[in-house]
């Protein structure tokens, strides 16, 4: 898959999701990171082959991108380096799982 750009508030970032867990240092200790310093995210190339890996390998980037889109969006609002809240896992993991069904919500009531 080619890299992807996407606009996050005005700044232009790169996704990558070519990256390979032992070229890329960083992809040894998570599965994806956002670089706001140099607006690229970085999602490791999930295996597919390997025993015990997810069935639906898609799904799960895509929820890894969102995650990481969220932070690039917290980073872009000078919340990443301000507060403790924004740079918490556990909420921008929330927001990444539940943002589809909450976009269907949104969508079904014509607010959006």
């Amino acid at each position: 898959m080619k890299s992807r750009y996407v606009d996050v508030l005005g700044e232009e970032y790169k996704i990558n999701t070519e990256a390979l867990i032992g070229e890329d240092e960083y992809l040894n200790e998570v599965c994806a990171y956002c670089d706001s310093s140099i607006k690229e995210i970085v999602v490791a190339r999930f295996n597919t082959d390997t025993v015990g890996s997810l069935k639906n390998m898609k799904s799960h980037e895509d929820k890894v991108i969102r995650h990481e889109i969220i932070h690039a969006f917290l980073n872009e609002s000078g919340l990443g380096e301000n507060s403790d809240w924004a740079r918490n896992e556990e909420m921008v993991d929330f927001f990444a799982r539940q943002f589809p069904k909450m976009l269907k919500v949104f969508e079904s009531l014509e607010i959006i």
